[in-house]
């Protein structure tokens, strides 16, 4: 069962101590920026392969451009990725998006979302596949590094992320509310044992197609224009 009811959600935030956000797609409307650079890099090999890398970039939002690129190229092209040609790609990769990303607009509402809820008692973090030196950088650029407590990107994963968020700030998991728009963040989310809510219209499929009967109520937002 998914929550819809803007009153349970606010309860549920307001009493939680710790924000965690994903950022494309949960902060940024940056996610259709990655998908248009994936395919612009897999261009050469033709409109088949093109189509296979944005559609498994779709489904498997939420991890990192490292394991995306070695699974493209072993699966649709059946190719090993050297250390070198890795590096290549995520170099280009990184020049097509992160002057877009950094001036993709906001997702409704995000901006009073954090004035409100993280700038007094809550502590909050980004934790994100994008690698963490251009998530930080992004962040300052957007003028949004104020609002955080600490900037989590790759190459560790969102569940490493989490448990060391948890670690280093003795943060429990009931403590803790995860916001993200992809099924890595539910299942970091999931394995440690903390709240999830869902942001943009796509989650709830997502959430469906590994959790036919829900035995948790997971909350869902369009965005977050309605909540403050």
């Amino acid at each position: 069962m998914f929550v819809r009811d803007l009153k349970k959600i606010i309860e549920v935030i307001e009493s939680k101590a710790t924000f965690v956000f994903d950022f494309d797609g949960v902060l940024a409307d940056s996610v259709n920026i990655k998908t248009w650079a994936f395919g612009e890099l897999y261009k050469q090999y033709g409109e088949k392969v093109v189509n296979q890398v944005v559609n498994y970039h779709i489904a498997n939002g939420g991890m990192s451009r490292f394991e995306k690129f070695k699974y493209y190229h072993k699966e649709f092209l059946n190719l090993e990725l050297s250390e070198k040609a890795m590096n290549t790609l995520c170099q280009s990769f990184s020049n097509l998006v992160m002057k877009a990303v950094i001036n993709s607009p906001e997702i409704s509402g995000a901006d009073k979302f954090l004035k409100h809820y993280c700038i007094n008692n809550k502590l909050s973090f980004v934790n994100s596949a994008t690698p963490q030196n251009e998530i930080q950088e992004i962040v300052n650029q957007r003028k949004m590094d104020h609002f955080f407590t600490s900037i989590y990107g790759s190459p560790n994963s969102k569940l490493d992320n989490l448990m060391s968020i948890f670690s280093r700030y003795n943060i429990t998991p009931d403590q803790t509310v995860f916001f993200g728009d992809a099924i890595a963040d539910f299942n970091a989310a999931k394995e440690v044992g903390c709240e999830f809510i869902g942001i943009g219209e796509d989650i709830e499929d997502v959430l469906l197609s590994v959790l036919p009967q829900a035995t948790k109520k997971y909350g869902l937002l369009k965005n977050f224009k309605m909540m403050v």
